[in-house]
């Protein structure tokens, strides 16, 4: 089970503002003095030091570029992440999402991106809406590793990347009419660049779209290289036994998304590496079994966020209430065939859903949450 890759909240990077400094430069006289008539050495002007650049949306992605990029006025387009509450449906992944992007920000992940109102063309989806306009642009610092190590054509799909002249290293393709956009993949300097543009604008205008977003991405000041967490594998958190007597899941077989493959190509997943997310699900190995499936996710350093989005608060379709006993704070409840717990100890939130048919299993989620987050704290 993978987290769902719309986000419900952003997280920007602070700007931080310098006091300009003026320095002064006297002047000096020879040591044989000035002679008569002759023009004083110039005083040195005050000189103020530059402000930092940050990278940042309104740098790489400021609504006048992505409304160029679509051929659109900038007051139609809209940042999704922005619109009310009331507007979107409630979903059982919502904490999950808010997870997932607390940990793109804190890995250094800047996410950019406006929508614009459906205007007929866009691809159909599977529930049969159409794709908005969209212009996407994620930017990763401290990332050439991550780069040269992934295919560049892995990320979301799309196949056929050619090598274009863009910053250091770049790929490029526009594939009408499954994907119908175009996606270009950057290396500038040390600097990850993920955009998009959909729908399918022509390559040439694409490029010279995405040439602009290299330029900002060139002015702005160079990111300090963080050292990720210790990484605790899944098999860590929760051991077979603890599964087969909480929820009754016999023979469960686990995957750790968080492991080199098909779930880790892209900005993203490195993002929420560094900021040490782990997110692994268990499944039966028993075709019968109708204890349906876990999941675990587990944030570090996630003290602020829980406490500007608790769950509780979620655009969920889990009906949460307070748990005591459980860490510092912890929400649990169920909504359709799902049950979920949330659990904040010492800044580590841990959640865990327990799915399946007809519901899920709320005691057995609290032993899991329970478990999970005492093996992780001993292992970390």
């Amino acid at each position: 089970m993978t987290l769902a890759a719309s986000a419900l909240v952003r997280s920007a990077p602070l700007i931080c503002a310098l006091t300009a400094v003026v320095t002064l430069a006297g002047c000096t006289q020879g040591s044989g003095g000035s002679s008569p008539g002759a023009s004083p050495e110039p005083t040195a002007s005050a000189t103020p030091t530059s402000l930092p650049v940050a990278l940042d949306c309104g740098l790489v992605l400021p609504v006048d570029r992505a409304a160029a990029a679509l051929g659109l006025p900038p007051n139609s387009l809209f940042d999704q992440a922005t619109r009310p509450t009331a507007e979107q449906q409630p979903s059982s992944g919502a904490t999950q999402i808010i997870v997932q992007d607390a940990a793109d920000a804190l890995g250094g992940l800047v996410d950019c991106s406006w929508s614009a109102p459906d205007n007929g063309t866009g691809a159909l989806t599977d529930d049969g809406s159409r794709m908005l306009p969209r212009v996407s642009v994620r930017v990763l610092p401290n990332a050439v590793e991550g780069f040269t190590a992934s295919e560049p054509d892995s990320d979301d799909g799309l196949r056929g990347l050619h090598p274009v002249d863009l910053g250091d290293t770049a790929y490029v393709a526009c594939h009408p009419p499954d994907h119908d956009s175009c996606r270009a993949e950057i290396l500038v300097g040390t600097t990850w660049v993920n955009a998009t543009v959909s729908p399918q604008p022509t390559e040439e205008s694409f490029v010279t779209f995405a040439r602009t977003v290299v330029a900002a991405v060139q002015t702005a000041d160079a990111v300090p290289a963080t050292t990720p967490p210790p990484r605790v594998g899944c098999d860590a958190l929760l051991a077979a036994a603890d599964l087969a007597d909480a929820v009754g899941m016999a023979d469960s077989r686990s995957t750790d998304y968080g492991v080199p493959g098909p779930y880790t190509s892209g900005v993203q997943p490195i993002a929420e590496s560094r900021a040490g997310l782990l997110h692994c699900g268990w499944l039966s190995g028993d075709a019968g079994a109708l204890s349906g499936g876990v999941s675990v996710t587990v944030l570090p350093g996630a003290a602020s966020v829980w406490h500007a989005s608790p769950p509780n608060k979620a655009n969920s379709s889990i009906r949460f209430e307070a748990v005591s006993g459980l860490g510092d704070e912890a929400f649990a409840g169920c909504g359709g065939d799902t049950c979920e717990v949330d659990v904040l100890s010492g800044g580590v939130w841990v959640l865990v859903q327990h799915y399946g048919q007809p519901t899920g299993n709320l005691d057995g989620a609290k032993t899991l949450a329970a478990a999970a987050l005492a093996n992780y704290l001993a292992n970390r």
